[in-house]
């Protein structure tokens, strides 16, 4: 079962390691980050840069089917953070479907590859990378910063997010 724990952007690193410090060494949870890799031009060449996938969000992957919110929220509130203001940290369960994306994508990693596709007739094909098969789920594709723009429900709200995505060809 996966839960998506809502945080301030910039700070996921910072908060998976203080709730990773007051975890028991029981405990068999995995709170994850997903990064993705893009392409990003300076100096005249393309390089391959890792962002963020998700940013805001963290993921609680558990084998518990009850998971007791009042814990992860007790754990939270005491998390301390830079920022001079209040936290108001959320977490809700990931549907089931949105998980199976994001598996796909990942390939049981943490980080999503560049695809590589392209377009015939206006419909895209994704011929290379984590996209394959999943080209419905793509909303919106910018060919000169080579990226995709693919849309995910995480806690109740449709999350539009970055991908990298190259057309090699289009005809």
């Amino acid at each position: 079962m996966w839960y998506a724990l809502q945080t301030v952007k910039g700070q996921e690193e910072n908060l998976k390691k203080q709730i990773k410090a007051l975890e028991s060494e029981k405990k068999r949870d995995d709170w994850k980050i997903f990064y993705c890799v893009k392409k990003k031009k300076y100096l005249g060449q393309w390089h391959d840069k890792t962002e963020l996938f998700l940013p805001g969000y963290l993921f609680l992957v558990t084998k518990e089917r009850n998971l007791r919110i009042s814990k992860i929220s007790e754990k939270t509130e005491i998390s301390v953070f830079s920022a001079p203001y209040e936290l108001d940290l959320k977490i809700w369960p990931v549907k089931w479907e949105e998980e199976e994306f994001i598996e796909r994508l990942t390939r049981e990693n943490d980080e999503i590859g560049m695809s590589y596709g392209v377009i015939r007739n206006g419909v895209l094909e994704v011929l290379d990378g984590a996209l394959v098969g999943m080209e419905s789920r793509v909303r919106k594709i910018d060919r000169h910063k080579r990226k995709g723009y693919v849309s995910i429900e995480i806690c109740g709200e449709e999350v539009i997010t970055e991908i990298g995505l190259e057309i090699i060809e289009k005809a």
